[in-house]
């Protein structure tokens, strides 16, 4: 092959992989910036310890209340989805307007964090636990992986964690 040609060739090659990486980039920009949400996620309470995690729960306990801890971390692209497309949801929103929120930050991957995975039997995030008013987490409700908004608000349902309005007649 001769040196011009080859020139050319390793060229078109070169702009070839600088555009394909420039559209995985844009891809991917798209995917992790948050959107104009319609609404906005209620507020969790962020812990990052067995001990604030159980002071939570309990207060969550005694308010009565159905909890939804979402253990979360930085790093972690699902993590991040929930939080952009599916808490921002309005119907969602409006369903963990009813919960106890509270965002358990593994974000550090310190020695503490595995061993509350471990207690809390938490394999890989995103993985979001319901505990009962009564205090017990829901055996069947725990969701691992991201969900869109229309199914969690399906797994919900099923699991009998969604609040459902009454209309007056």
């Amino acid at each position: 092959m001769k040196p011009g040609r080859r020139f050319t060739l390793a060229a078109g090659l070169l702009i070839a992989a600088l555009g394909a990486s420039a559209l995985y980039i844009a891809r991917t920009h798209q995917a992790t910036v948050p959107p104009t949400p319609s609404a906005t996620a209620p507020p969790f309470i962020t812990v990052n310890s067995q001990e604030a995690l159980d002071a939570e729960l309990a207060s969550a306990a005694a308010n009565q209340q159905v909890a939804l801890v979402d253990y979360y971390a930085d790093w972690c692209i699902p993590c991040k989805q929930f939080a952009q497309k599916t808490f921002t949801d309005p119907a969602v929103a409006q369903q963990l307007s009813r919960m106890h929120r509270i965002k358990v930050d593994l974000s550090e991957n310190r020695p503490d964090d595995f061993a509350l995975m471990r207690t809390q039997d938490v394999a890989g995030l995103p993985t979001l636990d319901f505990w009962l008013p009564n205090g017990e987490r829901h055996a069947t409700a725990r969701i691992t992986g991201f969900l869109a908004p229309r199914a969690f608000m399906t797994h919900l349902r099923q699991h009998g964690l969604k609040h459902e309005v009454k209309s007056e007649q």
